[in-house]
């Protein structure tokens, strides 16, 4: 209850009373890695109803409320417990439980891209790391490739990069990248060589929701970087890629933004027949375009009613690592649940709206939140 926290956190959360819903914060363990969770007063009543074992309150099944949307989530973080043949379950085992009646959830059953989140997760379970923020990093970081003396020359600086990406001093990759596009310097974004669309109405500044990943080997950057300049020109709002030899080397070395999924996708068609051939580097938890991992996209979480000024916006990918980092250290210690951590996390995140065999973000879900 929002009343009875203490006051240097109720000025710090004071925003979130604006929501006439608001009631109060649920508290996470504080090894879990996870964050407070700010909830309405249906599910308050909810968690406040069941601290006597008893079957779910009428209220909950009357709309598609809250509430309902909350259980399964509860019930895997540890919440709320469920009853199953004289016992009560939660966490893995409950998530046993909730995935009996479909298939388990299979990070490899698709393309290129759902191998290498496969084979990222498999990565992060071998660690055996118990600080999700470690795990966490280590799931974002896979992939990246060795920052090794010949990179750190060829990309030592803003104009080295530009010079090998074809758009030195005077050539014409040069003039077509300052007619269209303005580069920002965004304090905030040093690792990054930024670029706004000049074309009047389509510069998104503040207004970006879908990403596009364009990810080519790092000796194939100059013919992906030029046709990005060229395609998104007057399309897209804008784009950046990684302003030392870390960035270029990772897999999400160029990212181009849009306000909506058919202006993605209608570049991303166009650069497919643009780039097609060319060797792919590939972005884990990532949902795939081209079979060859070379273009894929994401959706950056919805900026929820519940979210506070102060918070720093997640990434697509950030937000997914760090959902699946927690679960994997949560089902860690359950050794009576049939579930892997691999699989347990997979299963959590499902519940937050992610297709965790494409990884697809399902906007319809996310939508609900907003």
């Amino acid at each position: 209850m929002f009343d009875r926290l203490p006051p240097g956190e109720q000025v710090l959360l004071n925003e979130l009373r604006e929501d006439r819903d608001f009631y109060g914060v649920l508290r996470p363990d504080p090894h879990s890695g996870r964050t407070i969770k700010a909830v309405g007063k249906e599910t308050a009543l909810l968690w406040l109803t069941l601290q006597s074992a008893g079957p779910l309150p009428f209220f909950v099944f009357e709309d598609d409320g809250e509430a309902l949307h909350a259980i399964p989530e509860l019930l895997l973080d540890g919440v709320l417990e469920m009853e199953d043949n004289g016992r009560f379950l939660c966490g893995a085992e409950a998530a046993d439980l909730l995935a009996q009646n479909r298939p388990m959830v299979s990070a490899g059953a698709q393309g290129r891209l759902a191998h290498l989140s496969e084979a990222a997760l498999r990565y992060g379970e071998s660690l055996l790391l118990d600080e999700p923020r470690q795990l966490a990093f280590r799931l974002y970081g896979f992939g990246r490739l060795p920052v090794t003396p010949k990179w750190t020359r060829l990309f030592r600086n803003r104009e080295a990069i530009l010079s090998f990406l074809g758009a030195g001093a005077g050539t014409d990759s040069r003039r077509r990248l300052d007619s269209d596009w303005q580069e920002m310097d965004d304090p905030k974004m040093p690792a990054w060589l930024v670029w706004f669309n000049r074309t009047p109405g389509k510069s998104d500044k503040g207004n970006v929701h879908f990403k596009l990943y364009v990810s080519p080997a790092a000796h194939v950057l100059p013919q992906a970087f030029a046709a990005v300049v060229e395609v998104a020109s007057g399309r897209g709002g804008h784009f950046k890629i990684g302003s030392d030899a870390a960035g270029l080397l990772r897999p999400d070395k160029m990212v181009l933004y849009f306000q909506n999924q058919e202006a993605l996708f209608e570049v991303a068609s166009e650069l497919a027949a643009r780039l097609s051939g060319i060797v792919a580097h590939g972005v884990p938890f990532s949902a795939e375009i081209t079979s060859d991992g070379l273009l894929s996209w994401g959706m950056d979480p919805p900026q929820a009613q519940r979210v506070l000024s102060w918070q720093e916006p997640e990434s697509w990918r950030l937000w997914i690592v760090r959902r699946l980092a927690a679960a994997m250290i949560a089902a860690q210690s359950n050794a009576k649940s049939g579930m892997t951590p691999v699989q347990f996390a997979l299963e959590r995140l499902r519940h937050e709206g992610v297709d965790v065999e494409t990884w697809t973000p399902s906007v319809s879900i996310w939508q609900k939140r907003k």
